[in-house]
Parts: C-alpha cells; structure tokens; sequence
C-alpha cells in the first residue's frame, strides 16, 4: 500500500469512464476500497449516474453523455465504438478545464474513455485501463465489429482530438498500448487467453461493492424463479418476450420477465400467474433468490450470475456478449441459445436440463472460487497503490 501518510497532500485518482451500467458497476467497488484507504477520487460520468458514484465516496464530473437511452440502439459495435470516440473528442476540451488545476495523480480510463488517456499523455503521469469485459485479444476486433481492422469509424476521430488538442501521438500506439490494464473478470473466463497482454491483472468482479436500495419484494412461490432479462441496452425484443411468456406460462416455474425500456408491456398481452413483468429489477436482490437465468451474458450480469450460483441460458444480442455466451458454455456455466433458433419448446427444455444438472453448478462453485481469490476491488486498489507508490515516492 502507497504510503500515503507521509505524502504532503491527498492523492488523486481520475476515472474517465462512459455512462453505462456495464461500466460504472464494476468500479464502484475500487472506488469505495481507494477512497477507504485515503486517495481522493474524481469520476467523470453522466448526472444519471452522479449520484451513485456520490455514494461509493466519488466526486463526479459531470458531462452530457453522446449515447443516450432515448431509443434503442443498433446492434452494431463499430457504431458504439465511433459513438463514443465522438464523446471522447466532444468532452476532451472541458475535461482538460475541469482538470487543469486539479490534476491527478494517477488517471484510470475504460476502453471507451480515451480523452481520459489523452490527459495522461499530455501531463505525463501514471495511467491505468480499467476493462469491465474481456481485455484484447487475437482477432477481437474483427470478431466484435464484423470489419476489417483498417476500417473501423473511430481511429480517425480520435485521431483528430489528438491533432486539435497539439498531442503529437501516433494514433496506433495510442489506441493499442497500456501502461497497466486491470481487468473485472476472472482469469479463466478471457477469451484466449495465451494472446492477451501477461500483465493484466485480472481482479475479478466486485458484487459487495455495489450498493443497493430498493424496496423490492420477492415473489410468494416455493416454486422455481427463472429471471429473464437482456440488460439495459440491446432489449427492444418484443418477440423474445412473447417466446418466452409461451415457455413459461403455467409450468413449474415463476417467471420474473425484465422487458426494459422500449417494449410495449400491453402488447404482450394478458399474463398467466406464473408471470410477472417490469421495466427493471434490483438485478442483485433478485439474483439471489434465482433458480436460473436468461441473460443476454452481458458481462456485468455473468459476473453477478457466477457470483450468487445462479446457472445460464445465454441469449446474446451483440457480439460481445456472444463470446461470453461461447465461454458460458465452454466453462459449462450454462448453455448458448443463438437468438435466431429459440422456440417455446426449446427454451423450456433447456431451462429444465439447465437447472437440473449438477454440473452446471459444480463449475460455477469453481468459477465462484476463482473469483473470491482473484480478491475483486481490494486486488484493484493494490494495483493503484503499486502505480502511487512512485507517485509518493517522487514528492
């Protein structure tokens, strides 16, 4: 641990990160574990997200988020990553004001915060990526994006932030070089793992971390609760749900359908007993009482799955979330449902085999123990303390 007692002032981490659940959720833990051990932390997000990053002890800098939740966006990952490239080149300017005389010790970005790496090469100090998925590998991009490396939208704008703002950098190390990477998986879930960075340190994620306030009320059932749900982004699938309440309806299992934001709840019409729908869940409340999981294996929902034993029917929307579907079932997790081949029939069927098996669960147990020793916010607050330590050292 940096030995901030004998520093002259208060150390200062910045995380530059994008106002997405799947990527504050599993920071706030570190946040809370760096702010316990004495650093001072700044945290750029959107004002929906100000105050959760208030609680875990965090002062947020605020900026108007570029990719809102105002209509559904395409499946389609290059245009999520130019999307946000724009957000980094739009926020790079009052970001650098905010920071100016404020400046950090160490700065932490996500792979989507790039005006925050773009400030640690300008001023020169310590930097840290800080991924909530898979960290790159062999082939990722080109396995993501469905395009050639050459032809992915974002290099050229954020090739321009640089050229604006006078940073004299390559464009290509820029985007491809790390002075330190944590990662919020378990070292076993990475997708090819021998192409990967060997210095990253994969902490695992923190789920205790997180705080929760809800008045939510589990179901009155002794029956199975299977919950059903595709995350906060890619979920206008109205289809999918109607498959599902087909599935379900009236068998053995309770039904906690999660329809999100843009699907007309009337349109599904009238529901069986067994079945209950809303637009969001406390998803770790719910979790703990769950008996299975449709999930669109978004990471931040496998990590919460594995971590309170609920077994998966991985149901991806994007590409991402298809490799983690591939290592859900490659780690017998649970099983990978393509989208495109579901039936009432199938789900159930699956639903049941899932469940029932043993398994699933054995290997979740396992997965269960990697991730309680991989150590989770506490393992990522000595990775900064070992970047602040010749922060501290230098003063």
């Amino acid at each position: 641990m940096a030995n901030l007692g004998m520093t002259k002032r208060q150390l200062h981490v910045a995380i530059f990160n994008c106002a997405e659940y799947g990527h504050v959720n599993p920071t706030l833990g570190t946040v809370k574990e760096l702010v316990a051990r004495g650093y001072r932390v700044s945290y750029t997000t959107s004002p929906e997200f100000a105050r959760c990053i208030e609680l875990a002890g965090a002062t947020p800098v605020l900026f108007e988020p570029r990719v809102t939740k105002e209509k559904p966006l395409p499946e389609n990952l290059a245009y999520v990553n130019e999307e946000f490239a724009k957000e980094a080149y739009d926020n790079y300017p009052k970001m650098m004001l905010a920071f100016n005389n404020d400046r950090p010790d160490v700065i932490a970005y996500d792979m989507f915060g790039w005006h925050g790496k773009a400030l640690a090469y300008l001023w020169n100090i310590p930097s840290v990526l800080i991924m909530p998925t898979h960290v790159s590998y062999e082939g990722i991009f080109e396995e993501w994006h469905s395009i050639p490396l050459d032809k992915q939208p974002s290099p050229p704008i954020l090739e321009k932030m640089l050229r604006d703002n006078d940073l004299k950098l390559p464009i290509e190390p820029f985007m491809a070089d790390h002075e330190n990477v944590i990662a919020y998986i378990p070292r076993s879930f990475q997708e090819k793992l021998d192409t990967t960075d060997p210095s990253t340190v994969f902490v695992g994620p923190d789920i205790e971390g997180r705080s929760s306030h809800t008045d939510w009320t589990p179901p009155q059932t002794d029956n199975p609760i299977v919950v059903i749900s595709l995350g906060t982004i890619f979920n206008h699938q109205p289809s999918f749900f109607h498959t599902c309440i087909k599935a379900f309806a009236d068998t053995e299992w309770h039904v906690i359908l999660v329809i999100g934001r843009y699907t007309d709840a009337e349109g599904l019409g009238e529901l069986p007993p067994n079945i209950e729908i809303h637009r969001s869940i406390p998803q770790l409340e719910v979790l703990q009482i769950a008996s299975l999981f449709v999930t669109h294996a978004g990471m931040g929902s496998v990590m919460e799955s594995v971590y309170y034993g609920v077994p998966m029917l991985a149901v991806p929307q994007m590409a991402e979330q298809r490799t983690n579907a591939k290592r859900i079932q490659e780690l017998n997790l649970g099983k990978y449902l393509p989208r495109e081949n579901i039936t009432a029939e199938n789900l159930l069927s699956y639903a049941r085999e899932v469940k029932t098996n043993p398994n699933y669960q054995q290997n979740i147990s396992l997965l269960q123990k990697e991730i309680k020793c991989a150590g989770g916010a506490k393992s990522a607050a000595n990775a900064f303390d070992r970047i602040m330590s010749t922060v501290a050292n230098s003063q």
